[in-house]
Formats: structure tokens, C-alpha cells, sequence
């Protein structure tokens, strides 16, 4: 792989990461005014599971784009 995509490698990881953070503080606080935070925790297992699962397929799907052959 070389030096270019590499760097566009890095920069999808670090928006994926930022995504998944994103959506754990989100849940976090949604959850968080209605219940009580270990409530909140506790029921946002399944969302961030999901983006955390979803955020791994997208990084191995890009990185498999890259390398593909033309």
C-alpha cells in the first residue's frame, strides 16, 4: 500500500473513531436526562454495539477498496 492511501486510511479510522464517540456521548446524554446515568449506560449497550460493529465493517470495507486491483 502506498504512502497516499495509507494516509487516507488514517483519516477514515479517525472519522470512524470520531463517529463512534459521537454517538456514545449522544446516547449518553439522550438516555442520560430521562434516566439515571448507570440506567443510561446500561441501555446504551445495544447502540454502541452496533456503531462500534458497523464502524470495524465500514474501516475493513474501505481498506479493501483501497487495495483492490485496477
Amino acid at each position: 500500500m502506498d504512502e497516499h492511501k495509507k494516509s487516507l486510511l488514517a483519516l477514515f479510522r479517525f472519522w470512524l473513531f470520531g463517529t463512534f464517540v459521537i454517538v456514545f456521548v449522544a446516547v449518553t446524554v439522550y438516555l442520560g436526562i430521562y434516566t439515571s446515568w448507570s440506567q443510561a449506560l446500561v441501555k446504551g449497550l445495544p447502540i454502541w454495539g452496533i456503531t462500534a460493529v458497523l464502524c470495524v465493517i465500514w474501516y475493513f470495507v474501505y481498506q479493501w477498496y483501497l487495495n483492490r486491483k485496477k
